[in-house]
């Protein structure tokens, strides 16, 4: 596709937004036919790399990962290194960016956001790892250029000791909406960038108990309630318990997660396991999560719990373990 002048300088000028110093734009590959985690069920296999999308199709990474997101032209997946890599139907290709708290996508899966530890002026030579400025870089897959990389808010080098600084701060991407990415650094405000336009704002911190834009919705108490579906109709309803079966798993506590409805009685689901937890909702009536599957044999409740992936639905309360899933993983959330 022939990009026009105007088009061109609109891109330059978006990929220069909110620079605040912080050199370096990676080549990112465009796709004008962005992949979603929002189509359905969507498991990586930890040990290999190996994402599993919705349409039953398999990416293959080719490598250990920690973490994962279904974007751009496929997935992009955090190995044990940290580093940031892209996997396509195509094979894996490094991006050169490495990842620091949480990797983020759009639900849509045009935008990605991360922290790297790695992009940044050094500031420390380690042997157990080099100290740099931590950057924060928010990249629009469909077009392929940086929206925002910036060291705002992470420290100066000059004046802080930054190795202190990052072992007591809160940061990381603390949500990614299709609209906006907000962003928490080591030092003031979260910044708000508006991905359309790159301006970067700027929300202070709030301590009302209100629930802010970058939190996943819910229908319950904090203390118990988990992520509510799309339309917050229904919730997850976070559940421990002991089962007096395994006293000789002394001080074991179960999850057993239930789903709650907006309006009306929780729902207990019926899975083929001693223990279950419900991390986030596909669809409206889908909640996916991780069981021990395996519902008459002790012997598999240990700690660390195996588990392999499972989905249950809404009214009926019925699940579906899926096969071969033992060690997987789920996708990263695009909010908190």
């Amino acid at each position: 596709m022939r990009l026009t002048l105007a088009m061109l300088l609109t891109a330059a000028a978006l990929t220069a937004c909110g620079s605040d110093g912080a050199d370096g734009a990676l080549d990112w590959p465009a796709s004008r036919d962005v992949a979603g985690a929002d189509s359905g069920l969507v498991w990586a296999d930890a040990p290999t790399g190996d994402v599993h999308l919705a349409d039953g199709s398999t990416l293959a990474g080719d490598r250990a990962i920690s973490s994962f997101v279904v974007a751009g032209r496929g997935a992009y997946v955090v190995d044990d290194d940290s580093a940031l890599v892209e996997v396509t139907a195509d094979g894996s290709r490094a991006t050169g960016a490495h990842v620091d708290q949480r990797l983020r996508a759009s639900p849509g899966g045009r935008y990605l956001a991360f922290i790297d530890p790695l992009a940044g002026p050094l500031y420390q030579e380690d042997p157990a790892g080099d100290v740099h400025q931590m950057t924060s870089v928010v990249v629009d897959l469909e077009t392929g250029q940086e929206i925002f990389r910036s060291t705002r808010g992470m420290g100066d080098p000059q004046k802080d000791d930054l190795v202190d600084l990052y072992e007591d701060a809160s940061y990381g991407v603390l949500g990614l909406t299709d609209d906006t990415a907000w962003i928490e650094p080591a030092t003031g405000d979260v910044l708000a960038i508006d991905l359309a336009s790159g301006d970067v704002s700027t929300v202070p911190d709030d301590t009302s108990g209100d629930r802010q834009p970058w939190e996943t919705g819910t229908i319950s108490p904090p203390t118990t309630g988990g992520a509510a579906n799309p339309d917050r109709t229904w919730g997850i309803y976070h559940v421990t318990v002991e089962d007096p079966d395994l006293s000789d798993v002394s001080g074991l506590r179960l999850s057993r997660d239930e789903l709650e409805p907006a309006d009306g009685q929780r729902v207990v689901p019926r899975p083929d396991a001693r223990t279950w937890s419900f991390e986030q909702w596909i669809d409206e009536s889908t909640v996916a999560g991780f069981a021990n599957p395996g519902l008459g044999d002790p012997d598999r409740i240990k700690d660390p719990l195996p588990r392999s992936v499972m989905t249950c639905t809404v009214p009926d309360g019925s699940c579906t373990i899926v096969p071969d899933s033992d060690g997987a993983i789920l996708p990263e959330p695009s909010l908190s």
